[in-house]
């Protein structure tokens, strides 16, 4: 068993012990984490550094190892264990620690981290610092061992990688495995393909990337900055009554090349189950600019676009990402109200210029057409001829009965005489 260097350990505990203070932002590639005061040591690894945080008073720090014996501040290995202890942080190095499970038995708070000294570690390419808001981010991570990337099936058949965004609510992005489906190209290759949505609001995350299986943990932190989208968007009728929708696109010159800026996008009818591709490619303009107008000939209804951005930022880096989606209603005109003029009956002038076939078949459709009026204004006569009639008959009655001084009702009528036998 190799003795630990006591001035290389002084030196190392005290770097260790100043940028432990530096919250998340620091990490090294092999940190793994702690997990209810557990973690794991895997085999192989050389030597482990645990920094441990607890509330600032007096107590006592245990580790308890795979096979059930303890470490304690006073009482180790001299020639395998260093440990540096005050009332708010314990960090202690371990020369070819035990594999297996570990606990440590104490109060703890802070950011505590178990950091390895192993061959193997994780490594990461093509993530970037800033991404943009519903970016779809591309990665390779594999597991690196003596400089060469892992393909021992045994270390990767149940090895499994989990992106999650580190916050007060613990988000996991995505979980993927080396068996070559989804987006992974090769099974048991070394290279884990990931891809995943950042579906957060702008500000500043910290991505926790882990690979795991019931050997050993990997585990890699990177802080990224979320921009909000580089092209904004309207889309609307083109006109009232129009029978086409106005698509504006406005790219952000200091963010991304408005030349390179390709749209693939869905107009979904929401009144039926219809959907149409729009493409639309910033290169076909004419003249250079940031902003393109684009007139989309769809039907009267209501629609819903959504689109996916391909585009290239002025310092180089493809992106891909997805617009927020809009709805829109494309409304038809009223139908049109006929003119009273037009319901009159014809007249000779107007059927002059009418076709003989059809002033034919217009003429034979009058008659019956005003026959009702006819009918109405004859009975209507009648009634007030009756009417009159009755009104001169009554007037007449009463003049002669004025003329004779009497009443009615004073008339009376003679009976005959009965005669004598």
């Amino acid at each position: 068993m190799a003795v630990i260097n006591k001035s290389w350990i002084v030196f190392t505990l005290l770097m260790l012990a100043v940028v432990s203070s530096f919250a998340h932002t620091i990490y090294a590639p092999n940190d793994i984490p702690l997990l209810d005061n557990r973690f794991r040591i895997d085999p192989n690894t050389e030597q482990v550094t645990i920094i441990l945080n607890h509330p600032k008073r007096p107590q006592k720090t245990v580790l308890v190892q795979p096979d059930g014996s303890k470490l304690f501040a006073r009482r180790h290995p001299e020639e395998s264990v260093a440990w540096f202890h005050n009332n708010s942080q314990d960090i202690i190095t371990i020369q070819n620690p035990m594999p297996g499970p570990w606990q440590a038995i104490a109060m703890l708070n802070g950011n505590n981290r178990i950091q390895l000294l192993n061959p193997i570690s994780l490594k990461i390419n093509k993530l970037p610092l800033k991404v943009y808001n519903s970016e779809y981010l591309t990665s390779h991570v594999s597991l690196i061992k003596d400089g060469q990337i892992m393909t021992n099936k045994d270390y990767l058949k149940y090895a499994k990688l989990t992106v999650s965004i580190v916050s007060d609510l613990k988000k996991v992005v995505s979980l993927y495995r080396d068996d070559g489906q989804y987006y992974d190209s090769f099974p048991f290759d070394g290279e884990l393909t990931t891809d995943f949505f950042m579906d957060l609001d702008p500000g500043r995350y910290l991505l926790n990337i882990k690979t795991k299986n019931n050997i050993f943990i990997r585990n890699v932190n990177k802080d990224i900055v979320v921009f909000p989208q580089p092209l904004t968007y309207t889309i609307q009728p083109a006109a009232e009554n129009a029978s086409s929708a106005q698509l504006t696109l406005i790219a952000d010159e200091s963010e991304i090349v408005p030349s390179s800026i390709i749209i693939d996008a869905m107009i979904s009818s929401v009144d039926n189950p219809q959907t149409q591709q729009s493409i639309v490619n910033f290169s076909d303009q004419k003249e250079a600019s940031n902003t393109l107008v684009v007139d989309l000939p769809l039907a009267y209804g209501n629609y819903t676009y959504a689109g996916k951005v391909f585009a290239t930022t002025v310092d180089g880096r493809e992106i891909n990402f997805k617009l927020p989606d809009q709805s829109f209603e494309l409304i038809a005109p009223a139908p049109e109200i006929p003119e009273v003029s037009s319901l009159l009956p014809i007249t000779s002038e107007a059927t002059a210029t009418i076709s003989g076939a059809e002033a034919t078949g217009e003429a034979t459709e009058q008659p019956f057409q005003y026959l009702w009026i006819l009918i109405a204004s004859f009975a209507l006569l009648i009634v007030i001829a009756v009417l009159a009639v009755m009104f001169f008959l009554k007037r007449k009655q009463k003049k002669l009965a004025a003329d004779n001084g009497l009443s009615l009702d004073e008339l009376i009528i003679d009976e005959p005489k009965p005669t004598k036998k």
